[in-house]
């Protein structure tokens, strides 16, 4: 019945993997505190997606029996990852860690 939804995440998973590792758009941050915030983040997102795509192969290669817990694992799992990720695309809009902030109150004049 579920079994679109480990499909969809064995799917998605490699795609955001690849988006987080060769995205070299954003500089490197320049605070220590910042650079920790940056490699903690990836260690999570990292986690989140390995996990979410071990349980969704081995439902999907009839291994592991699909249930609410696996539903709930692989479905938080998806959402921390696509979390992580807007937090990056946001960091990036907004210049944080690249030294492009943009000037709030010089941009409204």
């Amino acid at each position: 019945m579920h079994t679109a939804l480990y499909e969809i995440t064995v799917q998605v998973v490699p795609v955001l993997m690849i988006a987080l590792f060769l995205d070299t758009r954003i500089a490197p941050a320049r605070t220590a505190r910042s650079a920790s915030s940056e490699r903690l983040q990836t260690v999570v997102f990292l986690f989140l997606c390995v996990g979410a795509f071990v349980v969704s192969l081995l439902i999907v290669a009839d291994v592991l029996v699909e249930g609410r817990v696996t539903d709930a694992l692989v479905i938080s799992a998806l959402i921390g990852c696509i979390g992580l990720m807007a937090a990056k695309a946001w960091r990036r809009l907004m210049g944080v860690g690249t030294g492009r902030a943009v000037n709030r109150s010089a941009a409204d004049e």
